[in-house]
């Protein structure tokens, strides 16, 4: 498997990684513990991975764009730090094996708010790839424009069911640092928990690519040269 290849399975891990750890919070305690570590692994090994974007960061240009960018990596990458930190307070399945650490009150805190804001940064780190990723992919010429306008209708409903789900699931309170504990439907299904915080990963991501595309202008071409590696 080629590197892009590699890059790319792991991408689509840890998008899956994120949606899983936030369903099954609270709902599933066992798998939900060892998802958030598999997430911090894949996190890691994203960044390990492309390397060499962090090694170009004081070279050229900051436009709109990249600026943003930075901000979400940087954030993400803090969050995941967080999350990292709190879970060894506040494990009692996955890191059972180490010793009790006191300070469950600020963990909870912390593992709360780096979890929604890491799901938030991880997301629309995605939402401003995903242009550069369609360029390299050759979308338009490789499906044609009838594929392409329709998953891009696709794409806008399962938006549309992400904007209901983001206020369902009471996602400006944890993200405004409101509360210590999620408060989740334990009758609710979990595939319906998982279809929500996947339909909100798309519309975070796709608000965050229009931004960038509005920021970069419509018919500017993607500099993926620039991008590579990211």
């Amino acid at each position: 498997m080629g590197k892009p290849r590699i890059r790319m399975a792991i991408d689509a891990a840890m998008a899956v990684a994120f949606v899983a750890v936030m369903a099954t919070a609270l709902v599933q305690e066992v798998p939900h513990e060892y998802l958030g570590l598999a997430l911090i692994a894949l996190v890691i090994a994203h960044a390990i991975a492309n390397r060499r974007w962090f090694a170009r960061l004081a070279r050229g240009r900051y436009d709109a764009v990249r600026a943003l960018q930075l901000v979400a990596i940087a954030g993400l990458l803090a969050c995941v730090a967080g999350q990292a930190a709190s879970s060894v307070v506040l494990s009692e399945h996955a890191l059972w094996w180490l010793p009790a650490v006191p300070g469950a009150g600020w963990a909870r805190r912390v593992h709360m708010l780096c979890s929604y804001w890491g799901f938030v940064f991880a997301f629309a780190h995605a939402g401003l790839q995903f242009r550069t990723a369609l360029v390299r992919m050759g979308a338009r010429r490789r499906f044609g424009r009838p594929a392409v306008w329709a998953g891009r209708v696709a794409l806008i409903a399962v938006a549309c069911f992400g904007a209901w789900s983001f206020a369902a699931l009471g996602l400006p309170v944890y993200l405004a640092g409101q509360v210590e504990f999620a408060f989740v439907d334990q009758a609710a299904p979990l595939a319906l928990a998982f279809a929500q915080y996947a339909a909100v990963s798309v519309l975070i991501a796709g608000a965050f690519h229009c931004l960038g595309c509005l920021l970069r202008g419509k018919g500017k071409p993607v500099n993926t040269r620039r991008d590579k590696g990211r």
